[in-house]
């Protein structure tokens, strides 16, 4: 019996072999290189969809501002919107008065406080308290003054309440004296300005 030729063959085994190994391990070079693909790909996907959430947010976001931009700036030439203005406040109610052809008035104002949460809703909606005392001729002067003053409030404004009372005697006297007097008590309300840049 005639024995293989080891010799020879023993290159080609070694080659065939090393091939072998090779090829094992391309493959497992591959398979790893596939799967750290796959891992990207899918950090990938989850970045491209939170980018796109953030642009359809932004979207929204932009579309709110432009269907309400022009609301708001009414709001804010109105005085609603920033910081108090007192002195037209103070301006407003004595040109009122005046409108009203009335005979004075005496006014405080209370520092600015917050709103109640059931009426702010979230906003930043701040009320300054005035009082305003002033001699009236008739009963009729008080809506005629309250009415001039909604014409001149540079500002949201509202009317808590009303009170007459008489001043001195009921005695007849030619002349127009104002016998009565009025108590007002009024909120004016401002948003404040947010500053900040949101998220």
């Amino acid at each position: 019996m005639k024995r293989p030729p080891f010799a020879v063959l023993k290159l080609s085994m070694l080659l065939v072999l090393v091939s072998f190994v090779l090829t094992a391990g391309g493959a497992l070079w591959s398979w790893n290189q596939a799967q750290n693909a796959a891992a990207e790909l899918r950090q990938e996907n989850i970045a491209l969809n939170s980018a796109r959430q953030k642009l359809d947010r932004s979207r929204q976001q932009q579309q709110l501002i432009a269907t309400h931009l022009n609301a708001y700036q009414a709001l804010a030439v109105r005085g609603f919107i920033g910081a108090e203005d007192r002195l037209a406040w103070i301006e407003a109610a004595q040109n009122a008065n005046r409108d009203a052809g009335l005979y004075g008035l005496d006014y405080r104002l209370t520092p600015r406080m917050a709103s109640p949460p059931a009426l702010a809703q979230g906003l930043a909606l701040g009320q300054t308290n005035m009082k305003l005392i002033f001699p009236v001729l008739v009963e009729t002067d008080l809506p005629r003054f309250l009415a001039a003053l909604k014409a001149r409030a540079s500002g949201v404004v509202r009317v808590s309440g009303c009170s007459l009372t008489m001043q001195g005697t009921l005695a007849f006297e030619a002349l127009n004296q104002p016998h009565m007097q009025a108590e007002c008590e009024l909120q004016w309300y401002t948003v404040a300005e947010k500053t900040g840049g949101g998220s």
